[in-house]
């Protein structure tokens, strides 16, 4: 058996990107602070791309945006 194709292997690898945000996000973080953060686990990941699944978690109810800053969570108002 040979490698899984690279399809596989980028979505493992942003599943993976996913959960360590999702950890991080325990308490409320703000863009810059994340993108700080994981530049050791991602070295080339831009913050429009961070930005981009951050949008996509907070449509997936899994992340908040509050006062400027991301929690990980459902939101508590529709408004929010």
């Amino acid at each position: 058996m040979g490698k899984p194709p690279l399809s596989i292997m980028g979505l493992v690898r942003d599943r993976r990107l996913e959960a360590h945000l999702l950890a991080l996000l325990r308490e409320a973080k703000t863009l810059e602070d994340l993108h700080a953060q994981l530049q050791s686990l991602r070295p080339g990941l831009r913050k429009a791309t961070l930005f981009a699944l951050l949008v996509r978690l907070r449509r997936e109810g899994k992340v908040v945006f509050r006062q400027g800053r991301f929690v990980a969570g459902k939101a508590e108002d529709s408004n929010v």
